[in-house]
This record gives C-alpha cells, sequence and structure tokens, in this order.
C-alpha cells in the first residue's frame, strides 16, 4: 500500500502539520463557520478514488425523488476557471472541472456551483438562491473552515484510513482522528462475496463511536450508453479502454468480464486528454476489426470536447452506481430524516 520507506518521515512530518492545524480549529483559534443552510458533507480522509461522486450522485437521487429543493457545491478540481461558478446549458469540464460537470449532465435541473472557498460559496448561493432547503458539498470533509449540519465519510474497503499513512508515504490528506467528526461513515468498494465476517473484522478495525452509524457498500455498473448519443445501446466485442481515474482496476475487471480488452489506456486522475491522446486512440482502434472505445462516466466529460475527432468512432461510457449491502433502507431513511427534522 506504501510507497518507499525514505517517504516515511515525510509523510509523518505531513501528519504533524495536520495535527496542529486541526488543533487551532479545536481551540478557536481558527475558526469553522456554520452554513447558513442545511448542509451535508461527502468526503474522505484520503486522496481520490473512494467514490465521493457516486455518492454525491445517490444523495441527489434521494432528495430530488423526495422533493428536496437542493444545490451541489464541489471545488471544481482541475477546472481552468476560478471563483464562484453555476453550471449551465454551456458548461464544460474545463469550466466546473470532469467531476462537477459528470454531476451537471447527470442532472441538468439541479443547481450545481464550483468554488474553492465553500463559506462563501455557501452563502452566495442560499443569498440568491433562498428556495434551497440542503446543498450537498461534494469533497469538503478536510475543508474546516465550513462546518456542515452532517458529515458522510467514505473510505474504501481495501484502503480502510486506518490501515493507511500520510502522503507521500501513504494517500491519507487529513489527520486520523477527525475521522470522529463524521457521523456516518461508509465503507466503499466492497468484495461482491461481502459477509458478517469480514464486516465485522472491518468494524473492529475502524472502532467508530458509539453515535456513529456504518454502512458498506459497493458499485454496480449499469448499461453502456454512446457518448454522443444516451439513447443508443450498441454493443461491441473489443474494445480500446481510455481511463484517467484515481483506482481502475475494478472498472477494468468489469471490462474484462464483458468485453475483449485489446488496449488500455491508463492515465493519472484528472487527465487533462489533447488531441494527440485521442489520435493515439484512433490509431489502435484502425489496427482492429470493429472496435470501440470504452470509458467512465467521469472521463466521457473530459472526451465531449473532442466530438469531431471521434465522429466517426462508437465511445461507450459505462456508468455506475453505489449499492448498499442490506442497509439500503436504513441508509436512506436516516438520510430523510436529517432534512426532514430541519424543515419542520
Amino acid at each position: 500500500m506504501f510507497k518507499v520507506k525514505w517517504l516515511y518521515p515525510l509523510g509523518s512530518v505531513y501528519g504533524l502539520g495536520l495535527f496542529l492545524r486541526n488543533q487551532l480549529y479545536n481551540k478557536g483559534i481558527f475558526h469553522s463557520e456554520k452554513s447558513p443552510v442545511f448542509s451535508v458533507c461527502v468526503g474522505n480522509l484520503a486522496l481520490g478514488g473512494t467514490g465521493k461522486t457516486p455518492m454525491t450522485e445517490y444523495l441527489i437521487n434521494l432528495y430530488q425523488s423526495n422533493n428536496v429543493k437542493l444545490a451541489v457545491l464541489s471545488r471544481g478540481y482541475k477546472r481552468k476557471t476560478e471563483g464562484f461558478l453555476m453550471a449551465n446549458e454551456n458548461s464544460n469540464s474545463d469550466d466546473l472541472g470532469d467531476e462537477a460537470f459528470q454531476i451537471h449532465m447527470k442532472f441538468p435541473d439541479v443547481k450545481i456551483f464550483v468554488d474553492e472557498k465553500r463559506v462563501p460559496g455557501v452563502k452566495r448561493i442560499y443569498g440568491e438562491n433562498p428556495e434551497i432547503e440542503m446543498v450537498l458539498l461534494d469533497d469538503a470533509f478536510q475543508h474546516r473552515e465550513i462546518s456542515a449540519n452532517r458529515n458522510i465519510l467514505i473510505t474504501r474497503y481495501d484502503k480502510l484510513y486506518t490501515s493507511d499513512f500520510y502522503i507521500p508515504a501513504g494517500t491519507l490528506r487529513d489527520h486520523i482522528i477527525r475521522a470522529d467528526n463524521a457521523d456516518v461513515v461508509v465503507v466503499s468498494n466492497c468484495p461482491e462475496n461481502l459477509n458478517v465476517s469480514l464486516k465485522n473484522e472491518v468494524t473492529g478495525k475502524l472502532k467508530l463511536k458509539n453515535n456513529q452509524k456504518l454502512f458498506f457498500s459497493g458499485l454496480h455498473y449499469e448499461k453502456a450508453y454512446e457518448l454522443f448519443n444516451r439513447e443508443q445501446a450498441v454493443e461491441f466485442i473489443e474494445c480500446v479502454v481510455v481511463t484517467g481515474i484515481a483506482n481502475s482496476d475494478r472498472f477494468i475487471n468489469h471490462i474484462e468480464k464483458e468485453y475483449k480488452l485489446k488496449k488500455h489506456f491508463k492515465y493519472a486522475d484528472h487527465y487533462n486528454f489533447t488531441s494527440e491522446n485521442v489520435n493515439s486512440w484512433l490509431s489502435k482502434i484502425s489496427e482492429l476489426n470493429e472496435a470501440c472505445i470504452i470509458t467512465t462516466e467521469k472521463d466521457a466529460s473530459r472526451l465531449l470536447k473532442y466530438k469531431d475527432l471521434l465522429k466517426d468512432t462508437l465511445v461507450l461510457v459505462i456508468p455506475i452506481k453505489v449499492h448498499f449491502y442490506g442497509d439500503e433502507k436504513r441508509f436512506d431513511t436516516m438520510c430523510l430524516s436529517w432534512i426532514k427534522k430541519k424543515l419542520e
């Protein structure tokens, strides 16, 4: 899990810095401000790949289907803009960042905002949209300037924060003790064979407080759609896969079960694809017989601008959806109770 041993001292220094920073907040020297509107934060302690965006989408579906007027605020990581922006029909991944743009594409009726400064961002959202009843804060757990009403912490089954270490030796970007501030911990990317014994093993490692709720979730791959025509459903066998996500192992395992994978073009998380990259994929496609490109929804948001280059190639996108292991109803009831109590 960890990198070379000589990075451990650097990780320890980073962890000490995190501890001191959190102490300054805990003692009130640094100020945390309450959100002016009811807010739910979805975050983690580690770098990307825990499943924050699928969880945010799950919550959007849940609250939207129960007529909650909500907005989403994201940092807009890797966007080419700055400051406060609201998604609109002309937005793209360069404006919003790939994850916020992905959410906007899937939920065009939901107000999606980006702002690297969460406190003024939430204030402006509520000030300009007083009808909003809830704001979902995507990836804001480590941003202590804002204090959410509820915190959902995501940690991967195969990389629990209790077994991780601080960057650069590990992937932790916040102090482990901060997990105590979570109202809910969701263990993501659980294996299909998850059973009571495995759940108990994880529960013992996390050692949550009595008031904290624990849930186990996995990812379900849904039917592929064509990038430039979402209604089209076409089945190809041979494929070239393109990914620019934190962890592509599970995605590749799924592809290999359903298709004949000929080449995997693997890039860093949030990688900004270039026309040269696209041409290299097309060159590989030309060597194959009736092959397609397959990618993730997050990566697809960064490919839309290459529609002209890809117009003669089938690009399939495979969406993912969060599912809970026997606890979905309990999770939904809990999340809905938060906002219902607030609105009563």
